[in-house]
Protein backbone atom coordinates (compact mmCIF):
# COMPACT_ATOMS: atom_id res chain seq x y z
CA UNK A 1 0.00 0.00 0.00
CA UNK A 2 2.77 2.33 0.81
CA UNK A 3 4.07 1.51 -2.51
CA UNK A 4 1.28 2.15 -4.11
CA UNK A 5 0.64 5.78 -2.41
CA UNK A 6 4.66 6.55 -3.15
CA UNK A 7 4.10 5.89 -7.08
CA UNK A 8 0.67 7.49 -7.25
CA UNK A 9 2.13 10.33 -4.93
CA UNK A 10 5.24 10.47 -7.84
CA UNK A 11 2.89 10.18 -10.65
CA UNK A 12 0.67 13.03 -9.43
CA UNK A 13 3.89 15.05 -9.39
CA UNK A 14 5.26 14.35 -12.77
CA UNK A 15 1.37 15.15 -14.59
CA UNK A 16 1.34 18.54 -12.13
CA UNK A 17 4.45 19.06 -13.23
CA UNK A 18 3.94 18.75 -16.84
CA UNK A 19 0.57 20.29 -16.75
CA UNK A 20 2.29 23.20 -14.97
CA UNK A 21 5.05 23.34 -17.47
CA UNK A 22 2.19 23.04 -20.48
CA UNK A 23 0.36 26.17 -18.86
CA UNK A 24 3.81 28.54 -18.99
CA UNK A 25 4.00 27.33 -22.67
CA UNK A 26 0.86 28.13 -23.62
CA UNK A 27 1.07 31.34 -21.43
CA UNK A 28 3.97 32.15 -23.58
CA UNK A 29 2.30 31.73 -26.67
CA UNK A 30 -0.49 33.50 -26.08
CA UNK A 31 1.70 36.83 -24.93
CA UNK A 32 3.50 36.29 -28.26
CA UNK A 33 0.54 36.10 -30.38
CA UNK A 34 -0.78 39.49 -28.01
CA UNK A 35 2.19 40.83 -29.15
CA UNK A 36 2.27 39.96 -32.75
CA UNK A 37 -1.98 41.51 -32.98
CA UNK A 38 -0.88 44.63 -31.06
CA UNK A 39 2.00 44.86 -33.68
CA UNK A 40 -0.83 44.06 -36.60
CA UNK A 41 -2.64 46.60 -35.57
CA UNK A 42 -0.03 49.33 -34.52
CA UNK A 43 0.60 48.84 -38.73
CA UNK A 44 -3.00 49.01 -39.90
CA UNK A 45 -3.59 52.56 -37.50
CA UNK A 46 -1.03 54.33 -39.52
CA UNK A 47 -2.78 53.22 -42.40
CA UNK A 48 -5.72 54.00 -41.98
CA UNK A 49 -7.46 57.58 -40.86
CA UNK A 50 -11.00 59.00 -41.00
CA UNK A 51 -9.82 60.68 -44.41
CA UNK A 52 -9.60 56.55 -46.01
CA UNK A 53 -13.15 56.09 -44.17
CA UNK A 54 -15.32 58.46 -45.61
CA UNK A 55 -14.93 56.80 -49.59
CA UNK A 56 -16.92 53.89 -48.49
CA UNK A 57 -19.23 55.63 -46.59
CA UNK A 58 -19.76 58.43 -49.64
CA UNK A 59 -20.00 55.57 -51.97
CA UNK A 60 -22.77 53.89 -49.72
CA UNK A 61 -24.46 57.20 -49.37
CA UNK A 62 -24.49 57.60 -53.31
CA UNK A 63 -25.75 53.97 -53.89
CA UNK A 64 -28.65 54.46 -51.27
CA UNK A 65 -29.16 57.73 -53.31
CA UNK A 66 -29.33 56.35 -56.59
CA UNK A 67 -31.25 52.85 -55.15
CA UNK A 68 -34.11 54.98 -53.70
CA UNK A 69 -34.60 56.98 -57.12
CA UNK A 70 -35.38 53.86 -58.67
CA UNK A 71 -37.51 52.69 -55.56
CA UNK A 72 -35.29 50.24 -54.83
CA UNK A 73 -35.64 50.01 -51.31
CA UNK A 74 -33.80 46.71 -50.66
CA UNK A 75 -30.87 48.21 -51.89
CA UNK A 76 -31.08 51.27 -49.96
CA UNK A 77 -31.85 49.54 -46.87
CA UNK A 78 -29.23 47.50 -47.01
CA UNK A 79 -26.57 50.64 -47.91
CA UNK A 80 -28.41 52.92 -44.97
CA UNK A 81 -27.28 49.70 -42.61
CA UNK A 82 -23.88 49.57 -43.84
CA UNK A 83 -23.41 53.59 -43.04
CA UNK A 84 -25.05 52.82 -39.53
CA UNK A 85 -22.31 50.18 -39.05
CA UNK A 86 -19.32 52.22 -40.44
CA UNK A 87 -20.59 55.05 -38.12
CA UNK A 88 -20.70 52.95 -35.06
CA UNK A 89 -17.27 51.69 -35.40
CA UNK A 90 -15.97 55.88 -36.81
CA UNK A 91 -15.16 56.29 -33.20
CA UNK A 92 -12.01 53.62 -33.13
CA UNK A 93 -10.76 55.06 -35.96
CA UNK A 94 -10.91 58.81 -34.48
CA UNK A 95 -13.16 59.76 -31.16
CA UNK A 96 -13.84 63.12 -31.90
CA UNK A 97 -14.50 63.07 -35.56
CA UNK A 98 -16.67 59.55 -34.92
CA UNK A 99 -18.38 61.50 -31.89
CA UNK A 100 -19.27 64.41 -34.51
CA UNK A 101 -20.36 61.94 -37.23
CA UNK A 102 -22.70 60.10 -35.56
CA UNK A 103 -24.15 63.31 -33.39
CA UNK A 104 -24.80 64.99 -36.89
CA UNK A 105 -25.48 61.92 -38.91
CA UNK A 106 -27.33 59.96 -36.44
CA UNK A 107 -30.90 61.85 -36.41
CA UNK A 108 -30.47 62.23 -40.00
CA UNK A 109 -30.04 58.33 -40.81
CA UNK A 110 -33.19 57.87 -38.79
CA UNK A 111 -35.34 59.44 -40.96
CA UNK A 112 -34.42 58.07 -43.63
CA UNK A 113 -34.31 54.79 -42.03
CA UNK A 114 -38.10 55.57 -41.80
CA UNK A 115 -38.67 57.03 -45.35
CA UNK A 116 -37.26 53.60 -47.00
CA UNK A 117 -39.62 51.47 -44.37
CA UNK A 118 -42.43 53.42 -46.12
CA UNK A 119 -41.23 53.05 -49.25
CA UNK A 120 -41.41 56.98 -49.55
CA UNK A 121 -39.46 58.51 -52.58
CA UNK A 122 -40.64 61.88 -52.14
CA UNK A 123 -39.50 62.21 -47.76
CA UNK A 124 -36.40 60.24 -49.43
CA UNK A 125 -35.71 62.82 -51.67
CA UNK A 126 -35.84 65.54 -48.91
CA UNK A 127 -34.10 63.39 -46.55
CA UNK A 128 -30.48 62.80 -48.99
CA UNK A 129 -30.46 66.47 -49.44
CA UNK A 130 -30.75 67.14 -45.78
CA UNK A 131 -28.11 64.49 -45.44
CA UNK A 132 -25.57 66.16 -47.79
CA UNK A 133 -26.57 69.51 -46.30
CA UNK A 134 -25.34 67.66 -42.78
CA UNK A 135 -22.13 66.22 -44.37
CA UNK A 136 -20.67 69.91 -46.10
CA UNK A 137 -21.67 71.31 -42.24
CA UNK A 138 -19.96 68.14 -40.88
CA UNK A 139 -16.61 69.37 -43.50
CA UNK A 140 -17.05 72.54 -42.15
CA UNK A 141 -16.57 71.63 -38.44
CA UNK A 142 -13.81 69.38 -39.26
CA UNK A 143 -11.90 72.24 -41.51
CA UNK A 144 -13.03 70.65 -44.93
CA UNK A 145 -14.94 73.01 -45.50
CA UNK A 146 -13.44 73.02 -49.16
CA UNK A 147 -15.36 69.01 -49.79
CA UNK A 148 -18.93 69.99 -50.53
CA UNK A 149 -21.13 66.71 -51.51
CA UNK A 150 -23.73 66.81 -53.91
CA UNK A 151 -26.33 65.02 -55.34
CA UNK A 152 -25.70 66.03 -58.76
CA UNK A 153 -23.05 63.13 -60.03
CA UNK A 154 -23.41 64.96 -63.40
CA UNK A 155 -21.11 67.80 -61.99
CA UNK A 156 -18.77 65.61 -59.86
CA UNK A 157 -15.43 63.82 -59.77
CA UNK A 158 -17.38 60.00 -59.21
CA UNK A 159 -20.06 58.05 -58.00
CA UNK A 160 -17.32 56.58 -55.91
CA UNK A 161 -16.92 59.91 -54.05
CA UNK A 162 -19.23 62.60 -55.37
CA UNK A 163 -18.50 65.96 -54.56
CA UNK A 164 -18.84 69.27 -56.08
CA UNK A 165 -15.80 70.23 -58.23
CA UNK A 166 -15.08 74.17 -58.45
CA UNK A 167 -12.16 76.06 -59.03
CA UNK A 168 -10.67 77.32 -55.33
CA UNK A 169 -7.52 77.95 -54.05
CA UNK A 170 -5.91 75.81 -51.35
CA UNK A 171 -7.25 76.19 -47.83
CA UNK A 172 -5.98 75.09 -44.48
CA UNK A 173 -6.42 71.14 -44.40
CA UNK A 174 -7.41 69.68 -41.24
CA UNK A 175 -6.53 65.95 -41.65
Amino acid sequence: MKSTLIIMSIMGALFLGNAFANEDSNSARLLERIQALEEHVAVLETHFSFASFMPDFAERFHVMHRASDVEDWAVAAHQLKVMKELMDSSTIIDSENGHLLQTMMGPVFEKIDTAIAHSNKEKMAALLGEAAQTCNNCHVATGSAFLKVTLDSNNAMSMRHPHVLTKQKMAAHAH
